[in-house]
């Protein structure tokens, strides 16, 4: 692969902003540590009594933990510093995945968390159980091993009963799905919006996906010399840090009003600002 050492100086501040964000996700990672079993008598706390099986806190935690994570991960393979540098290597591909990932991930613990009512999030981590197991019973299904979904399901209508919600039946509603999620979760969405959170989603994946109008929208083509001809030329790809930036920045924004609610509903506090 060709490399290119970045000289235009806009880039290079969008760099540093990069290097910011990574920061506050580090941040956010260690606040959320101290408050992974809720206080008692918290909202959280009172949810996980209704359904201890199915805690609302320990899937939402674990989406935190996702988002975090693939964000974690794109600073160790952009990052190289030493002693008196930090310097970052980014190729066009790869990194929109992750900042997916992690916009996928928060998103859903975003939606679980939202509802002021305890019995609406306790409803929507049943579903989203339903969404797991059908999705483990396909897998399983490919590897030709036996269906665990029909006893799952069960367990989970039983989960509901235990919880209260004995008239209410977790297999007769659907999941959203996450353009819905998105769409939905829009009014959480402070300051000054570059991207809506959907759309910065529906670029991250067409990366995630190989989609050449996703790299159009988003990469530098570098034209290669002496490979121009009447109908066209050959170009390199390089990513662009000024895009990288802005939907990073989205999906920053996004776990840490996702880890705001956590917090909220876990401790009685919101310790860090989305």
């Amino acid at each position: 692969m060709i490399t290119f050492q970045e000289d235009d100086e806009d880039e290079i501040q969008f760099s540093r902003l990069i290097i910011i964000l990574f920061g506050r996700i580090e941040e956010l990672e260690t606040t959320l540590e101290a408050s992974i079993e809720p206080v008692e008598g918290t909202p959280l706390f009172l949810d996980d009594s209704r359904a201890q099986h199915y805690t609302v806190s320990g899937y939402a935690y674990g989406q935190l933990s996702v988002a975090t994570g693939c964000i974690a991960a794109l600073k160790q393979m952009m990052v190289r510093e030493d002693e008196e540098t930090v310097h970052l290597v980014a190729s066009p591909f790869g990194a929109y995945a992750l900042v997916r990932n992690a916009l996928d991930a928060a998103a859903t613990a975003l939606w679980l968390l939202e509802p002021v009512n305890g019995t609406l999030r306790i409803k929507r981590r049943l579903l989203l159980g339903v969404d797991e197991a059908r999705k483990t019973a396909l897998f399983r299904q490919t590897l030709e091993q036996p269906s665990l979904k029909a006893a799952r399901l069960t367990r989970l209508q039983e989960v509901a009963r235990l919880a209260g919600l004995e008239h209410w039946d977790p297999l007769r509603e659907k999941l959203p799905s996450m353009t819905q999620m998105l769409r939905a979760l829009e009014r959480w969405h402070s300051g000054r919006v570059v991207l809506p959170w959907l759309a910065a989603w529906q670029l991250a994946s067409g990366h995630a996906h190989g989609k050449l109008w996703a790299q159009l929208a988003s990469n530098e083509m570098k034209e290669i010399q002496e490979t121009r001809t009447e109908i066209g030329a050959q170009f390199q790809m390089a990513i662009r840090y000024g895009m990288l930036a802005t939907l990073l920045k989205e999906a920053v924004q996004l776990t840490t009003t996702a880890g705001a609610r956590y917090l909220e509903l876990a401790n009685g506090q919101t310790q860090i600002r989305p």
